[in-house]
């Protein structure tokens, strides 16, 4: 009996397990506005950025701590695959200098309701393209963890070629983009079959690939060329609907879609207009940010420490309640649909509530079920979209899934 226990036992530890991928996730509620940057946070901040392996010199890792504690923190920089899964490599590998970084320098927020301590730190240099994740962890334990962040880094040894057009069957040609693809590498790289490459395609920025299944690449060695031909729609995607807005910048003045702003002496609500769901009407152009959003405070735009934490209720007006749970969600929540983003209904006044704590500034956002189709918003293929493609490649002798190429356009109207 003890030997054919034995023999389980072995043959159990001895089974492949399953690594699972490493989201971008706040731990912590105390911890607010998680992003990595390279610019002043009064620009657009992207939920999952990609940075030239080049160019690492000015990217930082920023967020807030409300909870004011002497907090120990430390950053981690995590080597992944690209399906976002740990790789092998050792640090000495993928970093140029040490991991495990305390975080010392916090500074205090200014003149505001909400008082929060702001962290800033450099990332440090990698060696090689690839996906990474930003780890903070807290009091010297790597399990204690705080949050993860992700993001990329390139090194562009191939072309990438692409365009966005309306869909190509009558069913599809009024909701649907199709994605054209082309990339065109060099001598350097053998790439022998289409087992070598990994490409993937995400919309606005969220960190959900949508077209993981690319038609089948065709690959000639001869001009060094690879194209996908679609003859299934394999490369359509339904379009969506241009983001909502909300202009959360000032407490003293209405600003756009601004419905009312309640000053409390600890904290300021602010509501925005009521909304309706946009898929019951005809499409409307308007401008976005393609999902992300911005930091920044109205009176005192040369420091965000001024920008505050506000109460922002959003309002959806239903005509009935919809028969999934409905979330608020944008980069500001790495689209994330979870109970911190959930609207309550009332059925009393056919409205959809949600009441999420905001730093000030301008945020894209709409309203989501957990049904692909996206029925409360709408998919229109006159929306303007951001298509990310990024390719991966695994080089000869290596481990690790290179980004050897990386393309950002715009599809449009």
């Amino acid at each position: 009996m003890k030997r054919i226990g034995m023999i389980f036992s072995i043959l159990f530890l001895s089974m492949p397990v399953a690594i699972a991928q490493i989201k971008s996730t706040i731990h912590r509620e105390n911890i607010k506005t998680v992003f990595v940057g390279n610019v002043d946070p009064q620009q657009y901040i992207q939920s999952q950025p990609v940075i030239d392996l080049r160019q690492q010199d000015a990217w930082f890792l920023s967020f807030d701590d409300l909870s004011l504690k002497t907090n120990t923190y430390y950053l981690r920089i995590i080597s992944c695959q690209s399906d976002w899964t740990p790789s092998s490599l050792s640090e000495i590998e993928y970093l140029q200098d040490f991991n495990d970084i305390p975080l010392r320098d916090a500074k205090s927020s200014m003149g505001t309701k909400v008082p929060y301590l702001n962290y800033h730190i450099a990332l440090p240099k990698v060696r090689i393209s690839g996906n990474y994740i930003a780890q903070v962890y807290a009091n010297r334990n790597k399990r204690d963890t705080v949050l993860t962040q992700r993001f990329s880094i390139v090194e562009n040894e191939i072309q990438v070629a692409a365009s966005v057009q309306f869909g190509q069957t009558n069913a599809s040609r009024a909701t649907s983009q199709v994605l054209q693809l082309y990339l065109k590498y060099s001598d350097g790289l053998m790439i022998q079959s289409e087992d070598d490459l990994r490409v993937f395609v995400r919309k606005n920025n969220e960190p959900n690939f949508i077209l993981k299944n690319l038609p089948k690449p065709v690959i000639n060695s001869m001009d060094r060329s690879i194209r996908f031909p679609s003859f299934n729609q394999e490369n359509s995607v339904l379009a969506g609907n241009e983001f909502r807005l909300i202009d959360l910048r000032s407490v003293q003045q209405k600003l756009n879609f601004v419905s009312s702003i309640e000053e409390k002496e600890t904290e300021t609500i602010v509501k925005t207009q009521v909304e309706v769901p946009q898929g019951l009407y005809t499409y409307t152009e308007r401008r976005d940010l393609n999902g992300h959003y911005i930091i920044s405070n109205y009176e005192n735009v040369h420091d965000t420490r001024y920008a505050d934490y506000v109460i922002c209720q959003f309002n959806l007006k239903a005509t009935n309640q919809a028969p999934e749970d409905v979330y608020v969600t944008g980069g500001f929540n790495n689209y994330q649909k979870n109970a911190t983003n959930k609207m309550t209904y009332n059925p009393t006044s056919g409205m959809y509530q949600a009441n999420l704590v905001l730093k000030q500034g301008i945020y894209n956002y709409r309203f989501e079920t957990k049904n692909p189709s996206d029925y409360l918003e709408g998919n229109y293929a006159q929306t303007e979209n951001q298509y990310d493609i990024l390719v991966y490649f695994r080089k000869p002798g290596t481990r690790i899934d290179a980004l050897i190429g990386f393309q950002r356009i715009n599809s449009i109207r």
